[in-house]
């Protein structure tokens, strides 16, 4: 199991659709790759360092829950999503 860590800009799910993208870091801080989040929809696309899609998470916008998916459709992990500091915490 690692734990990830994502640091982004704070999430607007109410704004109109906009893509962010952020670097993903493990515990020692190096980059393990990237995420881009569509702020509208809360759906969020990860990718490895060689920018190869690896899979997907959806945040509710009501808790800040980010439960995270592999390409294929298996559950992964899950993560939350906190408002104030601007950064998701996953368990993986």
């Amino acid at each position: 199991m690692h734990s990830y860590r994502l640091a982004l800009p704070a999430l607007l799910l109410g704004s109109p659709s906009r893509q962010t993208r952020v670097d993903l870091f493990d515990k020692q801080s190096r980059c393990t790759g990237s995420a881009t989040i569509d702020e509208r929809t809360g759906r969020i696309d990860t990718y490895d360092v060689k920018s190869l899609r690896t899979g997907h998470g959806q945040v509710d916008p009501r808790t800040g829950k980010v439960d995270f998916f592999e390409v294929h459709g298996n559950r992964t992990g899950s993560g939350t999503i906190t408002p104030s500091g601007g950064s998701i915490q996953a368990r993986r």
